[in-house]
């Protein structure tokens, strides 16, 4: 699908949704997470075309591959996150959503500690 077809795809959920939530509000809200899915599913392919670029010219560098790794994991759980607080935003459920923010910036960091000790123990080599 093309980006054009999926923001029209998007335009005429959200009207749908609109309706549907004056109706029924949990059927609208069940037809934005799935309009949402629709799309992430359609990007999916651009998603790996990134990656796979991005891992070439890693290798073309001589970078380490498990900084790539950790790089990719924060992006996708920043992505999850803010998706998932969105939907709980919208479903009226804000303490929720904001459990959900708390939840990816904790592991955010318990992701990136392991570059945190790196870094340490390389500052330290060097002050010694």
């Amino acid at each position: 699908m093309r980006t054009e077809q999926i923001i029209i795809l998007c335009i005429i959920g959200c009207i749908l949704v609109l309706v549907l939530k004056q109706y029924q509000r949990s059927y609208g809200l069940l037809l934005s997470i799935g309009l949402c899915l629709l799309v992430i599913v359609q990007i999916l392919p651009d998603a790996e075309r990134i990656l796979s670029t991005a891992e070439q010219t890693l290798h073309r560098g001589n970078v380490d591959a498990s900084y790539f790794g950790i790089l990719c994991k924060a992006v996708g759980i920043s992505y999850l996150t803010q998706f998932g607080t969105d939907i709980c935003r919208d479903a009226g459920e804000n303490a929720l959503g904001t459990a959900v923010e708390l939840c990816g910036r904790v592991l955010l960091l318990v992701l990136a500690l392991p570059l945190f000790v790196t870094l340490s123990e390389t500052v330290l080599e060097m002050i010694q």
